[in-house]
């Protein structure tokens, strides 16, 4: 009998490593990367479906263009409702993990008392992807210098400067933002196939389907049936576009505007690798819930996939909430808050439930 040890290959793409024989990238937050199963895979789309203002999703897209130009991945960036080179302006710096944050775990573990029975269970992990070493770390309170930035390669698109129709489209802002997403990809350093595929392309779309998007059915004479059509076609075929390619697509799609047509969203998920749903507190009732006063939201995935792999990936908890603090953005367990406070209506019970000493039972003990 004989046997093969298995080696684990080293991907050539920098900032990648290989799962499954397939590149896989870092979204830019090690949390996001661990609940959806150690990154965005190659070829892949990965769809954020925004929060109501829009203010969360667009952390998340610079956490991963951010990663792109520390990993030095070439980039590619499309926006309709503002000017795609604002966006890069504002990306965060990379650091290192702050200290502030472990030296307080260390200090609450210290001062925290527990019973002996519980002191050998292992420790629930609320926040995840602390220890990989896959990614990098940034900080949201200062901004990436610009001469690091002028170093990365990066394409910029505005479907509104110039018009593309292809046929089997009616809205030509889907039209020309297909043609230039074909016209990068199409480049011989990002086919999968090629001997020089040295690189990765990442692909940012902001706001697909934004109210921008559907003004321009309205100034074209299109009925609202169009705008589904055309949404869920550019999805399919961006899909079939990114097909033995280096690239991966991260989008954010303001679904809460397709309440009136749930198929819309229901259709697009055939054409994603993984999808997530953000849902932000700001507005609703659940912001003055003392049950989520320690998140700023609660954080739904809402479709994982697996490529290559016949098991499917099983995510730590399903009940997941986010925070966003200065200098970074959290995904964590959703956790109860313990009820710290004793009300005096709990002192009193517990003075009752105490037998007396000596003496026996008087009536006022006695209660029924």
């Amino acid at each position: 009998m004989s046997f093969h040890k298995n080696i684990e290959a080293k991907s050539s793409i920098p900032g990648t490593k290989l799962k499954n024989n397939l590149p896989f990238t870092s979204s830019g937050i090690p949390s996001l990367d661990h609940v959806i199963g150690g990154g965005l895979p190659a070829t892949g789309i990965f769809a954020l479906e925004e929060d109501i203002l829009g203010n969360y999703s667009r952390v998340l897209t610079k956490y991963f263009l951010a990663e792109g130009i520390v990993c030095k991945h070439d980039l590619f960036i499309a926006c309709a409702d503002e000017d795609p080179e604002n966006i890069i302006k504002e990306l965060p710096q990379p650091t290192t993990e702050p200290l502030e944050d472990v030296s307080s775990v260390n200090e609450g573990i210290d001062k925290m008392k527990i019973a002996w029975r519980y002191e050998g269970l292992s420790r629930v992990e609320s926040s995840f992807g602390k220890s990989t070493n896959f990614g990098h770390h940034f900080d949201l309170s200062k901004y990436m210098d610009s001469e690091t930035i002028k170093t990365c390669n990066i394409i910029y698109c505005d479907p509104n400067k110039s018009q593309h129709i292809l046929k089997g489209f009616k809205n030509s802002l889907y039209s020309t933002l297909l043609t230039s997403i074909q016209k990068a990809v199409s480049k011989e350093e990002y086919k999968s196939s090629s001997k020089n595929n040295k690189n990765m392309l990442r692909i940012s779309i902001q706001s697909l389907g934004s109210p921008i998007w559907m003004a321009m059915d309205c100034d074209e004479g299109l009925d609202s049936s169009h705008y589904g059509q055309d949404l869920i076609k550019f999805m399919y075929c961006l899909r079939v576009m990114l097909r033995d390619t280096n690239s991966v697509v991260f989008v954010t799609i303001p679904s809460h505007l397709f309440n009136d047509e749930e198929h819309v969203m229901k259709r697009i998920l055939y054409s994603i690798d993984n999808s997530v749903r953000i849902e932000s507190f700001t507005g609703s009732t659940k912001e003055t819930n003392p049950v989520y006063k320690d998140y700023h939201g609660l954080f739904h995935i809402t479709k994982l996939s697996t490529p290559f792999s016949l098991v499917p990936f099983v995510p730590p908890s399903l009940d997941l909430a986010f925070k966003l603090k200065r200098k970074k953005f959290l995904i964590e367990k959703l956790h109860l808050p313990p009820e710290l406070q004793e009300s005096s209506e709990r002192e009193q019970d517990d003075i009752t439930a105490t037998p007396p000493s000596c003496g026996g039972f008087k009536k006022k003990d006695i209660e029924f």
